[in-house]
């Protein structure tokens, strides 16, 4: 029985890394259109050496990861705001009981 360390790496061993160069092209496609059509992304291939289905993927991968950088940057946003209005409401609360102490 093989162990998962030894099927990770066979499983690895047909993969190729991009190039910098087809990763900054394929970066600026992504910026022009993140939902490239088929003809494109068999053009984007023949041009950069890959496989349309290689392509297809970088920019479902790339979409993910647009994806969940904005949800986390939303959620920064939603937290910080949240932060900021937990503060004001602590403040409101103890100038409150300051006011109702003065009060005879």
């Amino acid at each position: 029985m093989m162990s998962a360390a030894i099927r990770t790496k066979n499983k690895d061993e047909g993969r190729s890394r991009f190039s910098n160069e087809q990763i900054q092209f394929l970066e600026y496609m992504f910026e022009t259109q993140s939902r490239p059509e088929l003809r494109t992304k068999q053009q984007l291939a023949n041009k950069l050496g890959l496989h349309p289905r290689q392509v297809a993927i970088w920019f479902q991968n790339r979409r993910a990861r647009s994806k969940s950088r904005q949800t986390e940057q939303e959620y920064n946003i939603l937290k910080h705001n949240y932060e900021a209005l937990a503060s004001k409401s602590e403040s409101l609360k103890e100038e409150n009981q300051a006011l109702l102490t003065q009060v005879p």
